[in-house]
């Protein structure tokens, strides 16, 4: 399998939160294989915060990386710790310079064979569920395509922890889904309809400019629409030049 097939696979495999035997563990397990083959980082894994806020290890790659997050949930100290609590990345490119910031843990991740680690936060609109861990055995720094492709393998995490549900999906289920999905394109279709009567543009650019301005605004473009088919918004606000 070449690259092209390993990043298709590392960004599918673990969000099939549809098929009956694929639970949370399964999926972050799948990442977490995917995170060490396609990075330079020797292991991985992933912990989970409880009902508390607490974070606890959910799966890694090796023993020696299981330790380690266990040692962080126990202490709470540690990348993941940090990038769970503050909701930004933590890369510590070489342990031996941080002794003094994590007196407990640097020696035990040294003991465990660690040199270097990269921690993520798993969030979602805001709200933090935990953290994904990448150790190395030597003093390993990341480049911008590295980094960019773990930020993007945890927002696959978070998706296939929050979407999974124990329940089967029902065929009236999938069914509801579909329809809702379709209901979702006639509000914009009907916006974009508006804006493009009242600015005289063609609805191709309509639909542009109201993805933009739902984009730049960090918006649903259904809620956008919406709210110009209700006529709470004006049509002149989605005209921005600049967009």
């Amino acid at each position: 399998m070449d690259r092209e097939q390993q990043l298709t696979e590392a960004f599918v495999s673990p969000v099939d939160t549809l098929s009956e035997d694929v639970d949370p563990p399964t999926s972050l397990r799948r990442l977490v294989d995917h995170c060490v083959r396609l990075t330079p980082m020797d292991a991985a894994g992933v912990m989970l915060a409880n009902t508390l806020g607490r974070l606890r290890p959910v799966v890694a790659t090796d023993d020696r990386a299981a330790v380690t997050e266990l040692f962080q949930a126990q202490i709470d100290e540690g990348p993941c710790v940090d990038a769970y609590t503050t909701g930004i990345p933590v890369h510590v490119v070489d342990f031996a310079a941080h002794e003094e910031r994590r007196p407990a843990f640097v020696p035990v991740a040294r003991a465990a064979g660690h040199a270097s680690a990269r921690a993520l936060p798993l969030q979602v609109r805001g709200q933090r569920i935990g953290a994904l861990d990448l150790l190395s055995r030597t003093v390993t720094p990341l480049s911008s395509s590295d980094t960019a492709l773990l930020r993007g393998l945890a927002g696959v995490a978070t998706a296939a922890v929050v979407t999974w549900d124990r329940d089967p999906v029902r065929p009236t289920d999938i069914a509801t889904r579909s329809h809702a999905a379709l209901s979702a394109k006639a509000l914009p279709d009907t916006a974009a309809g508006m804006i493009a009567a009242t600015e005289d543009i063609p609805p191709r650019e309509a639909a542009r400019r109201l993805r933009a301005h739902s984009a730049l605004h960090h918006r649903r473009p259904t809620d956008v629409a919406e709210e110009l088919v209700r006529r709470r918004m004006e049509v002149a606000a989605v005209m921005d030049p600049a967009i």
